[in-house]
């Protein structure tokens, strides 16, 4: 347990993965056996378990996280970053390849945490296949079960490396020595790597019989999925965007990019007809219900990396870092571990939602917020109105009938403080365009915050005629249309209205996707409320916007009634991808692309409405199709680089990010991330080892 290395180039050996690591699940916590050797540890079915749990771990610092759902939907068409987001260069293509370390949580991309994160992962699976392999002492199911995980996470994260980063090293046995001259493997041949891994992976599943959900396991119909999703990136990354085959892997080298195509039509069709395994909710908003968080009882969920319910529990946490500071191994950035190593969970219900105190002094107050036992937990006594609709307290006392109102069950829909990530125009007309038709408007974008409690309706002194319990509506038209003003008329005095642009209170500056920026702080309304209440920045769109409601706890628990992380499990993989990877192969094979296209959009329909399109296929539509089902779940950024749009739909949606695309003369410098500097620093081979172009 004391061969630890500072780079991870420098990789540890065997015996080093059990130094304080916890399973990713609830099928076992191994123990830490400091002391002991690998062959020892492995040498008995509960060892051998621990170490396939461990395997699973690593997954936890990207999904769910806010460093990995920066690397994989920021910087696109969908969303920009708010007024305190810590990776904003990340989010404008201004970051460099720079190290930057723990200590920096101000502005990190975290690349060398994640380099380090994956490596890691993948030793701890290379470990696992070695001996559960060995293993003299394992049932064939079991053994076969097992195989099958540990190939399936090894194509999982090396799937992650390869499109990060490009041409990675690729080690597929434990490392036992240092490694001071790594070689780059081309990603065409670590795709065939990883299809390898995914092929043995269903192979071994079958062999296992092991086709049913289970949290925190990989099973056939997740290896099916996975190979879908890799065969589609294969035909839209490697052979239609690199001009490549696939190398080192004979039963794809030889393959074309429509026979990838059709090749992923067949693996997602396969996972359709398991209806047994995966089927659709009537009801879109029941896919992101905390009653049906759990990966393996979601309908819809085909993969997902779990988190226990004890949020207090290590199981849920990453293990520490193998780099050394002061002899100790070190901690991942707080971005990725959030809330540390004595508990943890998912952040994701924190990343889309405004400021809790948006509402600046517009809403007035009446006094400080109490515990029960009314114990003040405010100093500043002029309570802030929205904090009564979004509250860590228990109580607030009614301006009007002097009770006090139970308010931290409204906590967690509502606000933070502090604003990450805001839908981008783009995203916020696009889910309006469907909003008559489509479930996925209302279950996907909180337009409107209401009270907690009418009782605290005469709380908002400046709102005087508030009769329902809106507090405030965020709303897709021009303040300054007709629309807009008569809008507004209505609602003065009623409840505050934030247009889209225009009007008192934009949230973007223009209605025009490519120079649409949040808005830094809304103008002085004199002309309309006669006073400046509004000139706030936290009123302005960075603060104040229409959050993103899927990811947030709908099930209020008294015991973790704060709510800084949650226990909802990732969904990595669900049924509605399959249909749009069956349409995107058909599109590019000569199918009825569209009719697939429709058959997903009807599932998603309102009640008795029409939610098909006659709009001809394309690449478009699926990415808009991609954009309203998958928006905020670490998709988008993968999608547009594969199909060759992530330049195109910046410049065309995210002014915030466009300038430095457009800086870029090649086109192609931020197709892949750079190798972090401390991993160049330390090789010895640098006239090899090249970094990523314009890095």
């Amino acid at each position: 347990m004391t061969i630890m290395k500072t780079k991870i180039f420098f990789t540890i050996a065997a015996s080093a993965v059990m130094f304080g690591m916890t399973s990713c699940s609830d099928f076992l916590t191994e123990d830490n056996k400091v002391g002991e050797t690998a062959e020892l540890s492995y040498s008995t079915p509960n060892g051998l378990e621990g170490l396939v749990a461990d395997c699973y771990t690593f997954a936890r610092g990207w999904y769910g996280k806010e460093a990995g759902l920066g690397l994989s939907e920021m910087g696109t068409d969908l969303f920009y970053y708010g007024y305190d987001n810590k990776q904003k260069s990340l989010c404008s293509y201004t970051f460099t390849s720079a190290s930057l370390g723990n200590g920096n949580t101000a502005d990190n991309p975290c690349l060398d945490d994640y380099w380090e994160l994956f490596y890691c992962a993948t030793d701890v699976c290379n470990n696992a296949i070695k001996y559960v392999s060995d293993a003299t002492f394992l049932s064939a199911t079991t053994k076969n079960q097992y195989l099958g995980e540990t190939h399936f996470l090894r194509a999982f994260y090396y799937f992650h490396l390869v499109n990060i980063w490009g041409d990675v090293p690729y080690f597929d046995t434990p490392t036992t020595a240092q490694v001071f001259k790594p070689v780059r493997m081309a990603e065409n041949k670590v795709y065939g790597k990883i299809l390898e891994d995914i092929d043995k992976s269903i192979a071994y599943f079958d062999e296992a019989g092991y086709k049913t959900k289970e949290d925190g396991r990989a099973n056939y119909w997740a290896a099916r999925a996975l190979k879908a999703r890799v065969l589609l990136y294969a035909a839209s990354w490697i052979s239609e965007q690199l001009g490549l085959q696939i190398e080192g892997n004979d039963e794809y080298a030889s393959m074309s990019t429509a026979q990838l195509y059709a090749a992923a039509k067949t693996e997602a069709e396969a996972v359709i007809g398991a209806s047994d395994y995966a089927s659709f909710y009537t009801n879109y908003a029941d896919v992101w219900s905390m009653k049906n968080e759990s990966y393996n009882t979601n309908k819809e969920a085909l993969f997902g990396i779990t988190y226990s319910q004890d949020l207090k529990t290590t199981v849920n946490c990453l293990p520490k870092r193998y780099r050394l500071s002061g002899g100790s191994p070190m901690d991942y950035n707080s971005l990725i571990t959030r809330t540390g190593y004595s508990r943890g969970g998912s952040a994701m219900l924190l990343m889309f939602v405004p400021m809790w105190n948006n509402g600046a002094d517009d809403f007035g107050g009446s006094g400080t917020g109490h515990d029960k036992n009314g114990n003040i937990t405010e100093k500043d006594k002029t309570r802030i109105f929205i904090r009564s609709l979004a509250d860590a307290t228990s109580y607030l006392p009614s301006s009007e009938t002097g009770e006090d109102i139970f308010v931290a069950d409204k906590y967690s829909p509502y606000g933070r403080g502090f604003t990450r990530y805001l839908p981008s125009l783009r995203l916020w007309q696009l889910l309006d365009s469907r909003k008559a038709t489509d479930q996925r408007y209302e279950a996907t974008l909180l337009t409107h915050y209401d009270v907690a409690s009418p009782k605290l309706y005469k709380n908002a002194k400046n709102y005087p005629e508030m009769q329902q319990d809106t507090a405030i509506f965020y709303a897709m038209v021009d303040g300054n249309s007709a629309e807009g003003e008569a809008m507004q008329a209505w609602a003065k005095n009623k409840y505050r209205i934030q247009f889209a642009a225009g009007g008192d209170i934009p949230v973007y500056t223009s209605m025009d996707p490519a120079t649409a920026l949040p808005t830094e702080k809304a103008k002085n309304p004199s002309d309309v409320y006669g006073d400046k209440r509004y000139n706030s920045y936290k009123i302005g769109g960075w603060c104040s916007f229409p959050g993103i409601k899927k990811f947030l706890d709908n099930v209020y628990d008294p015991t973790y009634r704060t709510h800084d992380i949650s226990s909802r499990d990732a969904i990595v993989m669900r049924l509605p991808e399959m249909y749009l990877i069956k349409a995107e192969a058909e599109l590019k094979t000569g199918g009825d692309a569209l009719s697939t296209i429709n058959e997903l959009r009807s599932k998603r329909a309102i009640s008795g409405q029409d939610n098909t399109t006659n709009e001809a296929a394309s690449i478009d539509l699926i990415l808009e199709e991609r954009a309203i089902e998958f928006c905020g779940e670490q998709m988008r950024w993968f999608d547009l680089k594969r199909t060759g749009k992530l330049y195109e739909y910046i410049n065309k949606y995210n002014a915030q990010a466009s300038g430095a695309i457009s800086g870029d003369a090649t086109g192609k410098k931020f197709l892949y991330r750079p190798i972090p500097q401390s991993e160049m620093d330390a090789i010895q081979n640098p006239g090899e080892f090249k970094q990523n172009p314009g890095w």
